[in-house]
């Protein structure tokens, strides 16, 4: 089993299913889920929109370790304590790696951004998991691999909605950060003419490539653990921590055409002004939703002064 996966998860109400998911993914879930606890029956969310019943089961996958088990328990204890809240114990269960994927395709659904974008989970055969009528401009069929980043997450749809926003004409566009790839494929789909997707995990590597082809753009899209050398871009989307986009900041402004579109998300609203201040020539808007900031903006000139400052 040391090859295989666990699959830790708890039940707990609407209102910390969110907490509780970025628990996990602080923990180092390779992928997070939420599903209905009780067979509650949802009306079809507006665009966008992601769904809770009042009493979610919320489950994080992880590559199976002997010492993960208990070290899960300790820090959700600890984290019950910081919290002031009172959980379930984790349940936790060795998974394959077929198993994971069949769990996963049970709950997966399309995200619908206005009638410009959409992303369509597909399982490991592409086929659409969640079959619906999608009418938009563009479509990203998405197949998760080992990779978290369906779109389903806040800080991933707030990215998407900037992507959808923007006309795009032949771009060339750095996913920083780029998991399933999700944030490069959505912009190639929508009209961008090149995208260079960078992770450090091989496993998102190998998702994003898959991805590529999934959706006809491989050609298009290169797909590497670290940034080529000298490259600018037209747009910069970075869906990562706030932590690496400050101490990042300073590199990867020298990517970065004046103009350029800079999309920031992974952080929380208390970090947003020190993420801003970091990156020199770069207005930002602020958005919010779930808890989480996205920080949309455009380069200046300045970015040039900044990069070699």
């Amino acid at each position: 089993m040391a090859e295989g996966w666990l699959r830790a998860q708890l039940s707990v109400s609407d209102g910390l299913a969110e907490a509780v998911a970025d628990w996990l993914e602080d923990q180092g879930a390779t992928a997070v889920s939420l599903e209905d606890a009780k067979d509650q029956p949802l009306l079809e969310p507006p665009p966008g929109a992601m769904p809770l019943w009042q009493e979610v089961v919320v489950s994080g996958l992880f590559p199976f370790d002997d010492a993960l088990a208990p070290r899960l328990r300790e820090a959700l204890a600890a984290w019950q304590v910081a919290e002031g809240q009172s959980l379930p114990p984790l349940t936790m269960t060795p998974l394959e790696e077929a198993d994971w994927v069949r769990a996963w395709v049970q709950f997966a659904v399309p995200l619908r951004f206005d009638d410009r974008l959409a992303v369509v989970p597909v399982d490991d055969q592409g086929v659409a998991v969640a079959p619906q009528a999608v009418a938009t401009a563009a479509a990203v069929r998405l197949a998760p691999g080992l990779a978290f980043g369906t779109g389903g997450h806040a800080t991933t749809r707030q990215c998407l909605a900037a992507v959808a926003e923007r006309a795009w004409a032949g771009e060339a566009v750095l996913d920083f950060g780029c998991g399933s790839g999700v944030l490069a494929l959505a912009a190639l789909v929508s009209g961008a003419g090149e995208a260079v997707a960078v992770d450090h995990d091989p496993q998102a590597l190998a998702a994003t490539r898959h991805n590529g082809v999934e959706n006809g753009v491989a050609d298009r899209l290169v797909v590497t653990d670290a940034v080529p050398p000298g490259t600018r871009f037209d747009a910069l989307l970075a869906n990562v921590l706030a932590g690496p986009l400050v101490s990042l900041a300073p590199e990867l402004l020298k990517t970065l055409k004046p103009g350029a579109l800079v999309v920031l998300s992974g952080i929380l609203p208390p970090q947003a002004q020190a993420v801003a201040e970091a990156w020199v020539g770069v207005d930002f808007e602020h958005r919010e939703a779930d808890g989480w900031v996205c920080l949309v903006g455009t380069a200046s000139t300045q970015v040039e002064e900044a990069s070699h400052g």
